[in-house]
């Protein structure tokens, strides 16, 4: 083993002391820790809490090897930027006082290391209370964070702490919808069937031919393709997604309970102008139009969705997918670290948010297709959770599909354990009124009982439950499958369906037989499956009137009531069943669905709440507002850059600039395809951080940014005031000129020295 150095030894020290110290704080007295301190002659520190034990701005002679410590413990790193608070001094046996005169409980009396006689008493009386839980602080603040949703940093495990925790049904609901990142990606799961070499690994950006010197570089092509994303892998060429959206707390009706955190993503100005423009385009029903928009606004969701779903229906799932992919990238760039922790939460009612959760939807059903169903599976979980509650897309509609597809039997059983118990007032949270659920439930079972090599007792008991409540599934699934339906049960007015909407308390219950039958009559396609379900038909189908059963009763309430008041269905049901797009399940959609305005990036809206957004004249106030900021002070950069309104042609052709530029790097709309021009190293790397340098300016991020373009953040009605007459158009005019100057310099066009050339 190396020796270790004198800073090494001394980290090394401190963390045993620490944990020593712990322990013996729970289980010494005041009087025991002086003794110990008096007789062993061995230097104590205070147990007030971590940071006192860790003897942080206490003493002038330890800062120096304060700051050596403080970079390898954690704990250090947070009390850095943390004031230092006069501690007030007492004798052993007394009462400490806080700096805010309130009393606090007794401390026991130490030597403080380095001599002096110092002791510490307790900061406050949020101190004092907490010392009695048997937790420090570090301990305290990692557990407030578990409690939000947050990651804890590993720090040295205590005997004494005990972090808190949730209720017991929101900890529940935390952990069936936390979800495994990696789970998240396609390509991993189709490589783990099929193998690497199979399957061609596109998200691992390509070996630049440059020297490290540019390779490394930041501001180099190789490291401007790829950033973290939690629901797309970018590919090779696309433009980093950041500062496209944002994400701000959301304090709705749907926050009121403490199951998680809320959210809901915030457009710009410049983004609803995007969204103007994409509302143009459907009303003049033009497609190709919306790649004027994208030309504009390159990560606009809506578009993107929109193209996906265009590409969709004319077979080209290639390009329907990158679509949809870029859509879901630009929406993962704001999401917080919680996002995979059970704990986020996105309401569908704001307008912003709906299309976050269509992304999800049609992803799900274009990873079925592709047969990855274990990723298919962790979204619809992902789809799920996040809504709090509600099931705006249909989620479980694909998850009694999907779970025993991809043997997720377990976590498909403490999902229905969780949920009746926190949402027990929430409609579509009703899993007694799913067909698909009871039946998932006994495949899941079976799964089960396979893997561990037992008897079939129990999912054959949820298959029975399942039949005497459903029994119309029973005809729908042999329909497909082949199969002898018992007269009694074929018969039965309960295993009826009329095969479109009607009025009747059951048109609920046979949408929902019929969904399930066409998605996951393949489960039961296996011969011993099979095999077994005739066999419990064939048991059953004399009980179907037996009313002293729990089963058949609960089936005649959903069948005679309906499974939700009043015959109307959720309308993430219905609007589970729109996007399905299902021929055999269309006929049972309402007339008002079908008859009705709908458009694609809003299907089946929700009622008009005091919560509900739209795209209205609400949404788009800001830009008004914008607009009419930017007309008053294009006024006076016209009168400062001449009656033709000089300054405003520059910062035209200064744009017209940009674009070349990135045409010209071959990062254009136009992508690789684009016109390039063959470029050595240093002149390639000079380009890639002025259009850098560009972009960020574009976006508000650098401090006199792009002419004529204004961040992301909220800006204010500015009154004329505020401004002197002509100075913003001086200051456009000039860092126009400014980034010409540059471009010139770079290519040897004025200004610069000796700048390298094009290789010819």
């Amino acid at each position: 083993m190396p020796r270790l150095s004198k800073r090494q030894q001394r980290e090394q020290e401190e963390l045993e002391q620490l944990a020593a110290q712990k322990v013996a704080a729970a289980a010494s007295s005041p009087e025991a820790s002086d003794d110990e301190g008096e007789e062993g002659g061995e230097e104590r520190k205070e147990v007030g809490g971590a940071f006192g034990a860790l003897n942080l701005g206490d003493d002038d002679a330890e800062e120096s090897e304060e700051e050596e410590v403080e970079e390898v413990v954690a704990v250090k790193k947070k009390s850095k930027n943390k004031k230092k608070k006069k501690k007030a001094t007492k004798t052993p046996g007394d009462s400490a006082t806080t700096t805010d005169g309130g009393p606090s409980t007794p401390i026991p009396a130490t030597s403080k290391k380095g001599g002096g006689g110092k002791q510490q008493g307790t900061d406050s009386p949020r101190k004092a209370a907490a010392a009695d839980d048997g937790m420090d602080e570090i301990d305290r603040a990692l557990a407030e964070l578990a409690a939000k949703g947050g990651e804890a940093a590993p720090v040295l495990a205590s005997e004494g702490s005990r972090p808190a925790r949730l209720e017991p049904k929101w900890q529940a609901v935390k952990e069936v919808f936390s979800v495994e990142p990696k789970l998240l990606d396609a390509e991993a799961e189709l490589r783990k069937m099929f193998g690497s070499k199979v399957i061609s690994t596109t998200t691992t950006a390509p070996r630049s031919q440059h020297h490290a010197r540019f390779a490394n570089n930041p501001h180099h092509s190789t490291s401007l393709k790829r950033t973290a994303s939690y629901l797309a892998n970018p590919e090779s060429g696309w433009y980093p997604s950041a500062g496209v959206l944002k994400l701000s707390r959301y304090t709705g009706p749907e926050s009121t309970t403490d199951e998680g955190e809320w959210y809901t993503f915030d457009h710009s100005w410049e983004y609803r102008a995007a969204q103007l423009s994409f509302l143009e385009v459907l009303q003049q029903a033009d497609g190709n139009r919306l790649y004027d928009v994208l030309q504009n606004s390159p990560y606009h969701v809506d578009t993107h969705m929109q193209l996906s779903e265009m590409m969709t229906q004319q077979g080209d799932l290639g390009a329907s997918s990158t679509h949809l992919s870029k859509a879901l990238y630009a929406l993962s760039a704001p999401l917080p670290v919680s996002f995979p922790s059970g704990s986020f939460r996105l309401p569908y009612s704001q307008i912003e948010n709906r299309a976050f959760y269509l992304g999800i939807s049609r992803k799900v059903a274009l990873l079925v297709k592709r047969g990855t169903m274990r990723t298919a599976c962790e979204w619809a979980k992902l789809g799920l959770g996040c809504a709090g509650g509600e099931d705006p897309v249909g989620m479980l509609l694909f998850i009694d599909f999907l779970a025993p597809k991809a043997r997720q039997n377990e976590w498909f059983l403490s999902l229905l354990e969780a949920i009746p118990k926190a949402y027990a007032q929430q409609p579509e949270m009703k899993l007694e009124a799913y067909p698909g659920l009871a039946y998932a439930k006994a495949l899941c079972l079976r799964n089960m009982e396979e893997e561990k090599k037992q008897d079939d007792t129990k999912s054959t008991a949820a298959l029975k439950s399942a039949i005497l409540r459903f029994p119309m599934v029973v005809p729908l699934l042999f329909s497909t499958l082949g199969g002898n339906v018992p007269p009694s049960l074929l018969t039965h007015r309960r295993a009826q369906v009329d095969g479109e909407f009607s009025n009747n308390p059951s048109y609920l219950l046979q949408l929902l037989s019929v969904l399930y039958s066409v998605r996951s009559g393949p489960l039961w396609k296996p011969p011993p499956v099979l095999a077994w379900l005739q066999k419990t038909v064939n048991a059953v189908a004399p009980s179907l009137d037996d009313s002293s059963l729990e089963d058949v009763r609960v089936g005649e309430k959903l069948w005679s009531q309906g499974p939700w008041e009043k015959g109307v269905a959720p309308a993430g049901v219905i609007r589970a069943a729109y996007l399905a797009e299902i021929p055999s399940v269309r006929p049972y959609l309402p007339p008002s669905v079908m008859s009705g305005t709908s458009y694609s990036f809003d299907p089946v809206p929700p009622s008009r709440t005091s919560s509900a957004t739209f795209y209205d004249d609400t949404y788009f106030a800001p830009l008004h507002q914008q607009r009419s900021f930017r007309r008053r002070q294009g006024g006076r950069a016209g009168a400062a850059g001449g009656a033709g309104g000089g300054g405003a042609r520059m910062a035209e052709m200064a744009a017209a600039m940009r674009d070349q530029l990135a045409n010209l790097l071959g990062l254009g709309p136009q992508g690789p395809q684009g016109p390039q021009v063959d470029l050595n190293p240093e002149l390639r790397a000079q380009l890639l951080a002025e259009l850098e340098q560009l972009e960020a300016g574009g976006r508000g991020e650098v401090p006199g940014g792009f002419p004529g373009m204004e961040g992301d953040d909220d800006e204010e009605d500015y009154t004329d005031e505020e401004f002197e007459e002509g100075e913003e158009g001086e200051v456009q005019e000039q860092d126009t000129r400014n980034f010409l100057g540059r471009l010139g310099a770079l290519f040897g066009g004025g200004g610069g020295a000796n700048p390298p050339a094009a290789q010819q």
